[in-house]
């Protein structure tokens, strides 16, 4: 199982417990246990992810484009991409015009595919640090571009809590803990 599916596991268990937990309140409190828009009485938290789906985002599909050995797509507020050619980097915005933050990340890996010979699987993006509290709308904006694997900073993994389990059935999400691990996971 992988570590997505677990997460997401945890979070049907834990929003089943939650709902048990209102309902239990309820009842000590006073309140009807049934109405007729909710007949268990449970309290319906919106996820992000539904509110993201609600969304109209209107994407390019940019991420299906293949990649030469040293380019790699990644997202901050818009989705970019490094290009190393002649040891000289260039980063373009795909989809917006905001400019680029950090894109050290983006370079290593570019850098890496260049000494290994190696272009990234078609499809692949990394997530950045800097899409950090916009997980639902960065993985729907990695979707709406036609991504197909997303690599994300295992410190935005608590952000997949509420995630549908189809997530997986729409883009591949592993998570990477350091620069070493993300190279590892997208060339070995």
């Amino acid at each position: 199982m992988s570590e997505l599916s677990e997460l997401i596991k945890i979070n049907k268990n834990i929003e089943e417990q939650n709902e048990e937990i209102i309902r239990l309140l309820k009842k000590i409190a006073g309140e009807s246990e049934y109405d007729s828009g909710n007949p268990l009485g449970y309290v319906h938290l919106e996820s992000p992810y539904e509110k993201a789906a609600q969304e109209d985002i209107d994407m390019p599909p940019v991420l299906n484009d293949s990649l030469d050995v040293g380019e790699v797509y990644f997202i901050e507020q818009d989705i970019f991409k490094v290009s190393i050619k002649n040891n000289e980097v260039m980063v373009d915005n795909l989809t917006g015009d905001s400019e680029c933050v950090d894109s050290s990340l983006a370079e290593i890996v570019a850098n890496e595919s260049i000494k290994r010979n190696l272009s990234l699987e078609d499809g692949t993006v990394i997530l950045t640090e800097t899409t950090n509290g916009m997980l639902p709308q960065t993985i729907k904006k990695c979707i709406d571009a036609q991504g197909k694997k997303a690599f994300l900073p295992w410190g935005q993994s608590l952000e997949l809590v509420g995630a549908p389990q189809n997530l997986q059935t729409m883009i591949q999400i592993d998570l990477y803990r350091t620069s070493e691990q993300l190279i590892e996971k997208l060339f070995d």
